[in-house]
């Protein structure tokens, strides 16, 4: 089992494995299977369709995601908007590097993303509007292969590359309103949309004789989601918080072809928010997906399941920096994972921790978050570290 493991999911994203020609063929028709949830990847946090970023702020992040379903830059609830004070931009990065293990071997890779990236609108009432671009599923790799090929009776040393390119993301434009100082709520439209672009190309040693040969895939993907949310504060000091997001029809397609169908996941989150204590904020959040809903967009080689995720978090203000307070932050998450390629789950284990340092007083701030992720597939031997850094940047003019 944990040899087919391997070539399933060993096959690192700038790795280099030995094999016949037949398999590197059968492994990069696997790959340029367009929109199929692809197996041959070297990565538990990118099988299937890929890593479920989730759109959180470089704020929420530093709470291991237990600030999101109140964090006004975080997408996921369109309620946290209401009663914004000011105009907000922000944008941020958050690179990962991950390390897989698996029977004594070693695999690591880099992973670059911009997450989020986001305009916040005050109005007057206790609305406010909010755009931004985020992270869905990021998924994209690079394998090589060697191997021969049998021209005229003759074999022939040849290499494989295989480069992958994919990400899906979700444009979402949002109302909040503030009704009262106890209540908000509101409502927002995503766009899901991405693409999946796989490049094989395929060189002989005898450069003289036998030309490259270049081959080429591009799927498209497009679907739409509508998102509520709101807030209610129960007593002094402590909010309920929840929203729901319901999924339209999700497409694939090649050129202007519909290939596939299925559903943009389902969600509901909700949150409890502790804020009692003066200069320190605590939460406790849950959610489930229902990644299940996009399995008929791809094949039967991976499947998608439903995840259910718990989070805890802390912000707590520090000391004086330029005359306004630096916050501190941390928080432990339990996620699963949506993909995997049996019927065993990926689950997560994540630490995080992260600062504010505010810039010019309250007209800017920079955050950074630093996390800590354990990815495992039970009965496989397969174990996955990353470290996600965060850095996001808030303009408030």
């Amino acid at each position: 089992m944990r040899s087919s493991f391997m070539h399933r999911v060993l096959s690192h994203r700038v790795g280099r494995i030995a094999g016949t020609s037949r398999t590197a063929m059968a492994v990069a028709g696997l790959l340029v299977g367009a929109s199929a949830p692809l197996a041959a990847q070297g990565s538990l946090g990118s099988l299937g369709f890929g890593y479920p970023v989730g759109g959180l702020s470089t704020r929420a992040a530093g709470t291991a995601g237990a600030f999101g379903e109140f964090d006004a830059l975080s997408p996921l609830n369109p309620g946290a908007l209401g009663g914004l004070p000011r105009l907000v931009l922000s944008a941020q990065t958050e690179p990962e590097y991950r390390k897989l293990s698996l029977n004594g071997v070693n695999e690591s890779t880099t992973i670059q993303r911009v997450p989020l990236i986001a305009v916040l609108f005050p109005f007057r009432g206790g609305l406010a509007l909010g755009l931004s671009a985020s992270s869905f599923l990021d998924r994209s790799y690079s394998m090589i292969t060697t191997g021969s090929a049998m021209i005229e009776g003759v074999s022939v040393p040849t290499n494989d590359r295989l480069d992958i390119r994919g990400a899906i993301g979700d444009m979402r434009a949002a109302v909040g309103w503030q009704i009262n100082s106890r209540f908000k709520i509101g409502v927002g439209g995503h766009l899901i949309t991405g693409e999946n672009v796989a490049v094989r190309e395929r060189t002989f040693a005898d450069t003289l004789t036998f030309g490259s040969v270049v081959d080429s895939s591009r799927v498209n993907y497009f679907g739409t989601a509508l998102s509520v949310g709101g807030e209610v504060r129960l007593v002094k000091g402590l909010s309920a918080i929840g929203s729901y997001r319901t999924g339209n029809s999700l497409k694939s397609r090649i050129r202007d072809s519909v290939r596939t169908t299925a559903e943009v996941p389902d969600r509901i989150g909700a949150a409890l928010r502790y804020d009692g204590i003066t200069g320190a904020t605590f939460a406790l959040g849950i959610e489930q997906v229902k990644w299940s809903s996009m399995a008929s967009l791809g094949s039967n080689l991976t499947t998608a399941q439903d995840a259910n995720n718990v989070r805890a978090g802390v912000e707590v203000q520090g000391p004086q920096f330029r005359g306004a307070p630096i916050f501190l932050r941390a928080g432990y998450a339990r996620n699963e994972l949506p993909f995997s390629v049996s019927a065993e789950r990926v689950k997560e284990t994540r630490y995080s921790t992260g600062f504010a340092l505010p810039i010019a007083r309250d007209a800017a701030t920079i955050d950074f978050s630093l996390q800590r992720a354990n990815r495992a597939l039970a009965n496989s031997g397969a174990k996955e570290s990353a470290w996600l850094l965060g850095f996001g940047v808030q303009i408030r003019p």
